[in-house]
Formats: structure tokens, sequence, C-alpha cells
């Protein structure tokens, strides 16, 4: 059974209290979850500080409460002024069963959810404890021309590289730099129409993001370019990111073809990883400074023409100087193997050893001496 969460500046919440608080929840929501979606139901009104690319902040997250997970999906958006007379927002969540889960994906569920609809009126509803969760739509989805990316002033191509790169770098945060003000959760759909059903919804994403959080998982970041903190977010070591303008060609890559053409991708390989591998026998030593790339860089590299056009504008791990490689010493782990390569540092300390042990024999050997010498004097 779904549950439902509307959060949002009232007189007096459905637990009591004034101001930012729970306004509808569903009858018998387990206390943590219900804590877990108010922390994600934060909204920046700056729009100067804020670094999303849409006004509503349309998202998908794995949430996970007492070790158990949850699909979730989101809209935080304005709703005009509290009873105070201050901003006010509200922030609707419907969190899923894994059987309620649409196989057309979570950014197609979003835009037909008619719970989300009603909100879009910015008026925040009564408050009140409701015994069901709302009513959810099912449906699939076929891959398709990438129309949305078209009509909002895009190259149809960029809808298959952004899903080749959720593909090929599924555990990575990706960042989608847009322009501001752009009506994101159409272009999702597109990019979820040429992802294989089976992973739909293993992809989590915002629309308007503003921080990573612990217990939520966020894998597509939507943020606008120009945003003052926008180098910081991008810096971080282990990230993707496509700086997508409108009118901009997206090349003549197999992925960037699929969007325009409308044929979906498929998974290619071993998915990428944000885990530093070990130093393997043979690398440069990072304690001299020499960058160190990950184990999984150079078959990213040959995997695709799409993959390529995804690294280009995302530097791996030697390309951003992981920390603990450029400037400090490694992890060099022990797992490596006990080989060879580990002989001559234990050879070199035995013989140390073996040469102090002597040193200190013929030490005691001249004392013996010198007092047999005092005494028989």
């Amino acid at each position: 059974m779904s549950f439902e969460l509307v959060h949002a500046s009232v007189q007096r919440g459905l637990r009591g209290g004034s101001g930012f608080a729970t306004a509808v929840a569903t009858r018998g929501m387990p206390p943590g979850l219900e804590r877990a979606l108010e922390e994600l139901s934060a909204y920046d009104f700056d729009a100067v500080r804020s670094v999303g690319a849409d006004r509503v902040d349309w998202s998908h997250r794995i949430l996970t409460v007492q070790g158990r997970t949850y699909s979730v999906l989101s809209r935080i958006a304005p709703c005009g002024n509290d009873w105070s007379g201050r901003p006010n927002r509200i922030a609707h969540h419907v969190v899923l069963d894994a059987g309620e889960r649409a196989a057309a994906g979570p950014a197609w569920m979003l835009a037909r959810i008619a719970a989300f609809a009603a909100s879009a009126s910015e008026a925040v509803p009564a408050v009140e404890e409701r015994p069901r969760g709302p009513q959810l739509p099912v449906g699939a989805l076929s891959p398709r021309v990438a129309g949305a990316w078209t009509a909002a002033g895009f190259d149809a191509g960029w809808a298959g590289l952004v899903a080749r790169m959720l593909l090929d770098h599924a555990s990575a945060p990706c960042y989608l730099v847009l322009p501001a003000e752009t009506d994101t959760l159409p272009l999702l759909e597109d990019v979820f129409a040429l992802i294989p059903e089976d992973r739909r919804w293993h992809v989590t994403f915002s629309t308007r993001f503003q921080r990573a959080s612990a217990g939520a998982k966020c894998q597509v970041r939507c943020v606008r370019a120009g945003a003052p903190a926008l180098p910081v977010l991008l810096a971080e070591p282990g990230t993707r990111h496509l700086t997508i303008d409108r009118g901009m060609p997206a090349g003549e890559a197999v992925a960037a073809d699929a969007g325009r053409m409308g044929y979906p991708l498929e998974v290619v390989g071993r998915t990428d990883t944000t885990r530093v591998q070990p130093v393997l026998r043979g690398t440069a030593d990072p304690r001299a400074g020499a960058p160190v790339r990950s184990a999984t860089s150079a078959a990213d590299a040959s995997r695709s023409p799409s993959s390529a056009v995804g690294d280009a504008s995302a530097p791996h791990f030697g390309d951003l100087g992981v920390p603990g490689f450029a400037q400090g010493r490694p992890r060099v782990a022990a797992e490596t193997g006990r080989g060879a390569h580990l002989l001559p540092a234990a050879d070199g300390r035995f013989l140390a050893y073996v040469l102090f042990g002597a040193a200190g024999a013929a030490l005691i050997a001249s004392l013996v001496l010198a007092l047999l010498i005092v005494f028989r004097g």
C-alpha cells in the first residue's frame, strides 16, 4: 500500500504545532518514514543561491529508513504565502511499494499522479489523516524519439547521451547543467524511454537539486548553468556531468542517434563505480604525485562514442586528484595479494636485524674482554 504526506506551513499541523509541519499523512505510516519525508521537504526560495535548474523540484529518491528502502516520488514548489503572510511551499510525497511502480518509470508516474496535479494549484489542502494513499497510474513506456528535447530547443541526441551516462555510471552522481527555468520533467521522461524497463527504477533524480542526503539516493541532479555554487559541486570526486544548452549539437555518437531516432539503449558490460580501486603492482607510485586513474577509466574510454562524450565533460578520479592519492599517503591495500612484490621489503628488514644482532654481540664480547684484562692486571 502506498503512503502519502503533504508538508507545508500551516497554522496547526496534523501532529500539533504551527509553521512548517505535516498537513496530510496516510494512516499507519511508520513514524520514522514520516520524519524522513519531512526532512526531504526543504525548498530554497533564493533564486541566486539555489542551484536547481527547474522552479519545481520533481524527484524520485530511494529512501532508507531503519534498514528498509522506499521509492519516493515528490513534488515541491512555492505556493504563495502562508497564514502569517510569509512565503510558503508545498511538499507532496508519495511512497510506493514495489508492486505499485509503473513499468514506464518514475518520471512518467510523476507527470500522471492526479494528487500532484491538485498540488499544482498551489493551495495547501485541509489538515487531515487519510485512510489510504492516492490513486496511482499504471502504464508502459516504449522507446521513442526525444520530442520534448526538440520542443524545448535542444538537440534530441542529448536524451540518448544522458541515458548512456546513467547506464554506464549507475553508481556515480550525475549533474545535468541546464539553462535556468528549464521544464525538466518532460526531458527526463524522454531519457527514461531509452533506458531498459528493468533499470528505470534504479535511477533517482531531482529537477531542482539542493543538496545530497545520506539517507536518500539522488543520482541525476539537474542544476542551472551559472549558479555560483556550481563549480564546487562539479569538482566533487567521482561525479559525472553534461553541460547542455539550447542549439548545442550532441554530436554523432551512437547514443545521440538513439535519442534522435527513438531506439533503446542497452547496458554494456559492467557499470562504473565511484569506489577507489586499490593500487596494484606496476602502477605509478601515487606518493610521487603521479596521477592515478581508477581501474574502470580505460574501459569507459573505449566502450562507445557516447561514453567518450560523457567522460570528456566529467573527469575520472585521476583527473580530479582523489584525496589520499595526490595529497597524502594512499591506502595501499594488502588485499592486492601476497605476491613477490612484497618480498624485497621483508628481505631488507631481515638483513637489518642480522647486522644489528651481530653488532650487538661484538660489543658485548669487547666489554667482556676489557673486564678480563682489568681484573688480571
